[in-house]
């Protein structure tokens, strides 16, 4: 018998053992680190998206494969990002897909056929280690936010492709890149752009843009997150590397039947007129709006909301970012249970990485029995990275992920159930943690130091 179990990145195979036996139920389970945007979407896009639905089914779009000008929403993206971004862009540099996530596999899966190894950032979103494992691309080396890197001993392929996340999905912070030479392919990944400070991420992203050959590089970029609307799938990758353009095509067309998404579509073309709308001074809403109208109806697609929408979902994401910085200094304050990481203060997003400050004997076993207790953490090793990457990048660091989208009320019942159960086991370190097994983390690997220990 030939064995079926497909491939796993170690990151899944950690978090499918930080969660084995462990139930949640609702209301009495509470998750601080899930990546997933817990403020709610603005009701006023909610009801637009609702009549774009209802119009997209009479006028018989839902009933076609595609449209009679199947590039008019390509045309109107790369003119607005294209503007925004200070970029020249056109309709075939446009790629749509159902999400970031099938953005990322996309793009690994053609990285992996040209011959490209992947330098990634520790920690990172896990698709990248699982289609990097799912589509046979070598992972060179991990890097962590000051550049330093951690080779992993793979052969070196005869290209390389360098992952950035803009900010790190898990950090929220703009991490440095690693110096040496040059990639032959760059793929930068945007997951948020809504900020909680400044500089805004919309002129990071911009500048960064700049400095950027879209021959030989791509971006992907989602309003899932930044909207809170994950379950649309909408993003988009923007590129001029035509072989990855002609290996897009070519998925697009075999999988033709589930490759159209009119709505996501839709969302990334208002979304990329947002960012515009977020960045610049509120009396110029009206003008900007207006632009963005005249896009869309020379591009032939569905009226996008009106200006008042667009106002109030600005003044919407205002309140998001304002629950982002209360949550952000919760985390500061003196009685948190954390501590920060020097240089990872977020730049965006609802992501925030963080250190115990009572340091845990065995840390991962620690988890389990939280999670058993009620209290679900996402530490170190579920996010990506091997275990001698994290033990070489960040040697004996008990870190977690912290989402600062959480309702406040249930971040802090959180920190203070952390900060309860941290302290118990620091004091006896028996009491309630006791080891029942000896499963190990990673599969095929020796843990060492406290970064992957076994757990109970």
């Amino acid at each position: 018998m030939h064995d079926t179990t497909p491939a796993q990145a170690d990151c899944l195979t950690a978090f499918g053992a930080l969660r084995e036996n462990i139930a949640s139920a609702a209301g009495t389970t509470i998750e601080l680190g899930e990546g997933c945007n817990r403020f709610p979407p603005s009701p006023d896009l909610a009801r637009y998206l609702s009549a774009l639905l209802d119009r997209l089914i009479r006028d018989g779009t839902f009933s076609a494969y595609a449209g009679p000008r199947p590039a008019a929403a390509r045309e109107a993206m790369a003119d607005l990002l294209g503007t925004h971004l200070n970029m020249k862009l056109d309709a075939t540099n446009i790629f749509f897909t159902r999400g970031g996530t099938e953005a990322i596999s996309l793009s690994i899966a053609h990285l992996a056929e040209s011959g490209h190894g992947l330098v990634l950032p520790l920690p990172n979103y896990y698709a990248f280690d699982q289609c990097a494992v799912r589509w046979g691309a070598p992972v060179t080396g991990y890097y962590r936010h000051d550049g330093a890197v951690h080779p992993t001993g793979a052969a070196l392929p005869p290209r390389t492709c360098l992952v950035e996340v803009l900010p790190n999905g898990v950090t929220g912070a703009r991490h440095t890149l690693p110096d040496g030479a040059e990639p032959h392919f760059t793929l930068i990944d945007a997951p948020f752009q809504i900020s909680a400070g400044q500089p805004h991420p919309i002129a990071i992203l911009r500048d960064r843009m700049q400095d950027t050959d879209l021959d030989r590089a791509a971006l992907i970029l989602t309003a899932s997150k930044d909207l809170s609307l994950p379950g649309l799938r909408a993003a988009v990758i923007v590129t001029r590397d035509k072989a990855l353009l002609q290996h897009l095509a070519r998925d697009r067309f075999e999988r033709m039947a589930m490759s159209g998404n009119p709505i996501g579509e839709i969302v990334m073309i208002f979304y990329a007129s947002l960012l515009a709308v977020l960045e610049a001074p509120a009396e110029q809403t009206g003008k900007l709006v207006q632009i963005a109208h005249d896009v869309a109806y020379e591009a032939g697609l569905p009226s996008l909301p009106d200006e008042e929408t667009y106002r109030s979902v600005r003044d919407h994401l205002a309140v998001m970012s304002e629950r982002f910085r209360l949550n952000n200094r919760t985390l500061d304050s003196p009685s948190s249970p954390l501590r920060r990481i020097a240089d990872l203060e977020p730049a965006a997003g609802y992501s925030a990485f963080a250190e115990l400050r009572h340091p845990q004997e065995s840390f991962l076993p620690w988890v389990v029995q939280c999670g058993r207790s009620g209290l679900l953490l996402n530490p170190t090793v579920v996010h990506g990275g091997t275990t001698d990457a994290w033990e070489t990048l960040y040697p004996d660091r008990q870190l977690l992920r912290i989402n600062l989208s959480e309702d406040p009320a249930t971040l802090d019942r959180g920190l203070r159930l952390l900060h309860r159960y941290a302290t118990e086991s620091a004091r006896e370190p028996s009491h309630g943690f006791e080891e029942a097994g000896q499963a190990q983390l990673l599969p095929g690997r020796q843990p060492a130091g406290r970064s992957l220990e076994r757990l109970a």
